[in-house]
């Protein structure tokens, strides 16, 4: 299912006119320099393709000649595009012999395809191997400048002096590229599981780059390295038989997506997602997800939106971002035409994550794209919670949730597989893993604060728990009365009692700090923890202590009411808490806090 919908794609985008994916026998890479050579073959110049920033080269992306897969010690030249090693036959790792081999066979290699092609182009390339001599790599005249950039391993590609545009663009060397390419087609045939015919199946299939975690070298999605994993006699990608092309496609379209930051996202250190739309033209709705999947308005590197799309469309993205979350919120339904979006099209999400050489699929979910508008903004709806004055933006991405649940905020940290279960909650519309909610349980005692995201995700995930349970029919009339309860801002009404509790907590803490001004450590330092778990064994002592600040505190009469009116409508302290009523402890407190800044605010 997942390569084929890739393998539709790469043939959607391989149709379109304009569309910057490979052809068949080609791919993308990244190149840094280019040779100009002479009709005969001399290097003239050495031109530097990549861009500067800072003090590192950045190489540019190029469509060039399908690259060899090369694995172990031994030499695989590149047709055409290849590294200081095999174009001319050094490098910086200090091994002579082997470089020696490297250019001779990738000399071999060159000189087999090109000939006996009849192209100014073609010739000069030949020439070129014919006569360069490795052991004059530091004493000639066009590499001194920049010899040590161009042994540092980045790409080479040719032209040809006075020409414009590569060597390897022209159309008899790519004639003769392609004629080499299928006669060194596999010799296996079978039918292909993916297009049902009959023809050359892929022994090997090309790796899959960018997945943060894998190997710079790249990954397999499909690989058979070992005899435990085949059977009936076939080794490697026989065992599961694609045909060449459809192999090619499928790894093809999804390093293109995978090097578009408008169809990435990273959500932790081991999870990367990439998402496509079925449509032609389907940018639209790509944009329109990539910005719900993520609202902070910039990607994983920190870079901005708008240095990486067009200025303008992403401001039209955005408006349309906050009219789809504006409508779910007041109960509306979303105006698909009107947004100029194909709400039927098909939309899929794939998340991948690194195993050793070897890609896991993470999750997989493929749905039409006015589902998923709606279930990723029932998604923040949920989250919705009253924003504190210091966060310049009320919505919260999903890398954003994830990072809360690691130990100082750490992304290197956070929790194996938390990430894919958390998407497919929010993709599917089911509660959130039950992990997450215990991790910013963990996290808040850990740390004895509360941050805005923590409180919108326990108030989120305790809403989607008692919506699952009440359309199973497990839900009870105190549950019901409890989802009531679970709202933006602070509920004066409620009359739970792990609530009122955390609102109790709150308000002890504000007594202490306006009765010491400046105190460096207060109540919740000490006994959060304890008070969000064991309230009996806590909260007595704390009414005996907040008696001393109420005399103290400049307006302790109006605070010694609230805490009597909260402590009114409960019928005594629970020995124990539940992880459910800590939730709730945890939301009462966050929303009393709020209230009481919110008043301040409004007084001024």
């Amino acid at each position: 299912m997942i390569i084929d919908a890739l393998h539709a794609h790469y043939k959607t985008l391989a149709e379109h006119s304009d569309s910057k994916i490979p052809k068949p026998g080609f791919a993308t890479a990244r190149v840094s320099f280019a040779f100009n050579l002479s009709l005969d073959g001399e290097l003239l110049e050495v031109i530097t393709l990549a861009d500067q920033k800072g003090k590192r080269l950045v190489p540019v992306d190029m469509e060039v000649p399908e690259p060899a897969k090369r694995a172990g010690k031994g030499v695989t030249p590149c047709f055409l595009c290849d590294n200081s090693m095999y174009m001319i036959g050094d490098d910086s790792k200090g091994n002579p012999n082997r470089s020696k081999l490297a250019f001779e066979t990738s000399m071999k290699f060159h000189l087999q395809i090109l000939q006996d092609v009849d192209d100014d182009g073609a010739q000069a390339v030949c020439h070129y191997f014919t006569k360069w001599d490795p052991s004059m790599v530091k004493e000639h005249p066009s590499l001194s400048a920049v010899l040590e950039d161009v042994l540092a391993g980045g790409n080479i590609v040719l032209v040809l002096d006075g020409n414009p545009g590569y060597i390897h663009d022209r159309p008899k060397v790519k004639a003769a590229w392609l004629n080499h390419r299928n006669r060194s087609s596999s010799q296996v045939t079978g039918q292909c599981l993916v297009t049902g015919e009959y023809g050359p199946i892929a022994r090997i299939h090309p790796s899959i780059k960018g997945v943060r975690g894998a190997q710079t070298s790249g990954a397999a999605l499909v690989s058979f390295n070992l005899d435990a994993f085949t059977s009936y006699g076939k080794r490697q990608n026989f065992n599961a038989p694609l045909s060449e092309d459809v192999a090619f496609g499928y790894t093809t379209v999804l390093n293109h997506m995978l090097s578009e930051r408008r169809q990435r996202l990273q959500l932790d250190s081991s999870t990367t997602v990439v998402f496509w739309s079925e449509r032609e033209n389907g940018e639209r709705e790509e944009n329109l997800l990539a910005q719900l999947f993520d609202l902070r308005g910039v990607d994983e590197s920190g870079e901005s939106i708008d240095s990486r799309q067009d200025s303008l469309q992403d401001l039209e993205t955005t408006r349309l971002v906050h009219d789809v979350l504006d409508r779910v919120r007041r109960g509306q339904q979303i105006d698909f035409d009107a947004m100029h979006v194909d709400s039927k099209s098909r939309f899929f999400v794939l998340g991948l994550s690194p195993n050793s050489s070897r890609l896991s699929v993470r999750f997989w979910h493929v749905d039409t794209v006015a589902n998923l508008v709606n279930r990723v903004a029932s998604h923040h709806a949920d989250l919705s919670i009253v924003t504190p004055n210091y966060r310049k933006s009320e919505f919260i991405s999903v890398r954003e949730i994830l990072i809360e649940t690691a130990p100082r905020r750490d992304p290197e940290r956070i929790p194996p597989l938390l990430g894919g279960g958390l998407m497919r909650a929010v993709l599917t519309g089911q509660p959130y893993p039950q992990g997450l909610y215990t991790a910013m349980i963990a996290r808040i005692r850990a740390d004895r604060e509360m941050s805005y995201v923590q409180a919108a995700v326990i108030k989120a995930a305790l809403i989607r728990r008692m919506r699952s349970r009440s359309q199973s029919g497990l839900l009870n009339e105190l549950d019901v009365s409890q989802e009531v309860k679970l709202t933006v801002s602070l509920d004066e009404k409620s009359t739970n009692p792990a609530y009122r509790l955390g609102r109790l907590f709150a308000v002890l803490e504000k007594v202490q700090q306006e009765a010491n001004p400046g105190l460096n450590a207060t109540i919740r330092d000490r006994y959060f923890g304890a008070a969000s778990a064991t309230p009996r064994a806590v909260f007595p002592q704390l009414l005996r202590l907040v008696q001393h600040h109420v005399v103290k505190a400049e307006y302790g009469g109006v605070s010694d009411r609230l805490i009597e009116g909260i402590v009114s409508e409960l019928d005594d302290f629970p020995s124990h808490l539940s992880p459910g009523d800590q939730g709730l402890f945890m939301l009462g407190y966050y929303h009393q806090r709020q209230a009481f800044y919110q008043k301040s605010n409004s007084k001024e």
